[in-house]
């Protein structure tokens, strides 16, 4: 074989290598399960907690619903649909609940290969298990959508924030709560492989856009939280969502707060702005 030739091959060796290997390894790059330990069983029971059992294309999979901590008749005044940041379990959520309103119910949503659900991981099927689990959620509690979707509102941490602004252009939910967002993964990418290997990501989330259609729906409000010391998400990333729409959605940075610290640092405020955003009214 002529050098000129082997020199091309070793360098589309060198130049595919990292192409080929982001393309096979990206959703372990991107997604990190756990399965739930013995211990999330008492925090369920201690909860007075329920499991909602459905099924996606995906298979088997597990959601979870927390009733009010106060007494209460008929629907709950409000159902938190809940989803947690990357690497975190859906019942993860039970560490701060009860730092917030007693009359608050939580619908708290997995993700395919997380804690009990079955399947792999993407937007698309994020998105199912989301609009799914409130499906299952209006038989537990013998209600219809109709009468449900006035309730829901949104909450979602890092990977968790995409979800649930996924569910609420789905469900047409105006009112919710956003902790440490991204702009999107590939934005993301950029951060982490740099250009132009980002533009490979194959799992794209577009808060940009899916917040642009949650917020211009008349009545929307939500509260976005970031940490200044956000080692994962940039914090200009909840500056920029935020300052895209200035009627509908407010930030507060939070100052010392990591990306993993951010729930138990700030949740006296979080639970401030749920009731904002319930309240309604302008900012």
């Amino acid at each position: 074989m002529p050098l000129w030739k082997r020199v091309i091959r070793i360098v589309a060796i060198i130049v595919l290598s990292p192409v080929v290997l982001l393309l096979g390894c990206q959703s372990k790059l991107i997604y990190h399960p756990n399965p739930y330990r013995e211990e999330y069983e008492t925090m369920l029971r201690t909860a007075k907690g329920a499991r909602l059992r459905f099924s996606t294309s995906q298979g088997a999979q597990t959601a979870f619903y927390i009733p009010p901590r106060a007494a209460t008749t008929g629907l709950p005044q409000t159902v938190w649909v809940c989803f947690a940041g990357n690497g975190s379990l859906a019942l993860d959520w039970l560490n701060h609940t009860d730092d917030w309103d007693a009359r608050y119910a939580y619908l708290l949503v997995d993700y395919p290969s997380y804690g009990d659900c079955a399947g792999t991981p993407n937007p698309a099927r994020i998105r199912e298990n989301g609009t799914a689990a409130v499906a299952a959620l209006q038989t537990h509690l013998h209600t219809n959508r109709e009468e449900l979707l006035p309730h829901l509102a949104f909450l979602g941490h890092s990977l968790g924030s995409a979800a649930a602004l996924m569910l609420a252009d789905d469900l047409d939910l105006r009112r919710g709560v956003l902790l440490s967002p991204f702009t999107s993964m590939t934005e993301m990418g950029r951060i982490v492989l740099g250009w132009p290997l980002c533009h490979l990501n194959l799992h794209r989330y577009d808060n940009r856009r899916t917040l642009a259609h949650v917020a211009a729906r008349q009545g929307a409000r939500i509260e976005i939280f970031h940490g200044t010391d956000d080692e994962v998400i940039p914090t200009r990333m909840g500056r920029e969502l935020a300052a895209a729409h200035p009627q509908a959605v407010a930030l507060h940075e939070v100052p010392g707060a990591h990306h993993n610290d951010i729930l138990m640092l700030a949740a006296p405020q979080i639970g401030r702005a749920m009731a904002a955003v319930l309240a309604g009214g302008p900012r």
